[in-house]
């Protein structure tokens, strides 16, 4: 090969090369990317799946590593459930609208810590409040970010801890008929 058409390879596979790297660091106009990690308080939560819905159908299912981190990306211009199961744990789901506005140049990510109760904590009480969404989370145009609805996000955090109470108090009355 004489020195030009080296040049010529070398210069190919350099253009080939930055535009493979460009083409996996962009940031996706289609999607939006949502990270978070899953604990529990008292146990080690194992196995941990977060199940993506779109109009009541599944769409996307991540295995959570033991880290209990996870990130992937969602699609922009839906509204979205975001469920987080693990086995001997109560699911716990949240609303995410994540329409933007047309415009936009870069869409922003999300982040997120999700506190999942045991089945044992709960042991004894009516969990049918679990079926409600903790949070719904959409796009703020002022602050160009997602954000949680605080108002409803309040009053869900005030309910859930009221179950909790009445788990422990349910608690301490069957020991109580056990002594």
């Amino acid at each position: 090969m004489n020195q030009l058409t080296k040049k010529c390879c070398f210069l190919f596979i350099a253009i080939i090369l930055i535009g493979t790297v460009e083409l996996f660091s962009q940031n996706y106009p289609d999607s939006l990317l949502l990270t978070g990690s899953i604990y529990n308080n008292r146990s080690t939560v194992k196995k941990a799946v977060i199940n993506i819905y779109d109009k009541n159908k599944i769409i996307k299912s991540i295995e959570v590593k033991s880290s209990n981190r996870f990130k992937t990306n969602l699609p922009i211009n839906s509204y979205l459930t975001i469920e987080i199961t693990a086995p001997e744990f109560h699911k716990k789901r949240f609303a995410f609208n994540s329409h933007v506005p047309s415009d936009l140049k870069q869409i922003p990510s999300y982040e997120f810590d999700m506190d999942i109760f045991s089945e044992e904590e709960l042991n004894g009480v009516n969990t049918s409040l679990l079926d409600f969404p903790i949070g719904l989370v959409d796009y703020n145009e002022k602050k160009n970010e997602f954000l949680r609805n605080k108002e409803y996000t309040k009053k869900m955090k005030k309910r859930y801890l009221e179950l909790l109470e009445e788990a422990v108090m349910v608690e301490r009355a069957a020991q109580t008929n056990d002594e």
